[in-house]
């Protein structure tokens, strides 16, 4: 991913720790917009200027063109407690050999997945699996996608449980794995608003622990795939709207 640098120097009179709270704050509205990746970004002072270095899947994704109204109110705020102007620029890449989100011209349809590692955008292209910056796709909710992200921060939580094993690992993996789940349920409907405001069929990730049945789990009829798919996926029903892996322990 692209790391950002986005600075501003204080030269008002305003106390420091008052301006870091509303960068935080500032920070918080690119992420419910989708402009940057992760809940946590490096902060910190020098001399008389604040620095953040916050996760981005584009270049461009802190582009003033992509900004909401609370982006914008924010900048604003901040701009005129500092009197000075906010400075953005490209500090570099988190590995050398990222390469950019999905570029194709045409998708034929979405997958909605994360896991517990991934600070990558929770929508994937179904031709190319690359993952899509929400801000390509239209408004979700209140000038952003807030309730997408909190779908991503529940499957996260559950994967991060099922992951340590101690506490609550079955009650996680049927979260993750169970198509009546709250979980399962919560994602669902996003899939069903976002395959409506883009008119691009939508599908769940439906997470595979030790099962082995080739029959869809919502309708009981066949999913699984004589040939995975891209490497991607080995069962997807398109009635269902649901995809899959083969269970890691077979």
């Amino acid at each position: 991913m692209y790391i950002h640098e986005i600075s501003i120097e204080v030269k008002s009179i305003i106390n420091v720790n008052e301006i870091i709270d509303e960068f935080g704050l500032l920070m918080s509205f690119y992420r419910g917009n989708g402009q940057t990746q992760g809940n946590i970004e490096s902060q910190y002072i020098e001399n008389n200027k604040i620095y953040c270095l916050p996760y981005t899947l584009e270049k461009k994704s802190l582009d003033i063109i992509y900004n909401n109204v609370y982006i914008n109110n924010q900048i604003e705020k901040i701009q005129n407690l500092c009197n000075s102007s906010l400075k953005f620029k490209i500090a570099g890449k988190s590995y050398k050999n990222y390469s950019t989100p999905c570029t194709c011209k045409k998708r034929d349809f979405y997958i909605l997945y994360t896991d517990y590692l991934t600070i990558e955008s929770p929508l994937r292209c179904g031709n190319c699996y690359k993952s899509i910056p929400l801000y390509h796709i239209p408004i979700y909710e209140d000038y952003g996608y807030i309730p997408i992200l909190s779908w991503e921060t529940n499957y996260k939580s559950c994967d991060n449980l099922q992951m340590n094993c101690e506490v609550g690992e079955r009650w996680s993996i049927n979260q993750m794995q169970k198509i009546d789940s709250q979980l399962s349920k919560q994602g669902l409907g996003i899939c069903k608003k976002i395959e409506k405001i883009t008119s691009i069929p939508t599908y769940y990730y439906l997470y595979n622990y030790n099962k082995t049945s080739s029959d869809c789990p919502s309708c009981n009829k066949k999913w699984s795939l004589e040939k995975k798919s891209n490497n991607f996926y080995d069962y997807k029903c398109d009635h269902c709207k649901i995809v899959s892996t083969i269970s890691i322990n077979k």
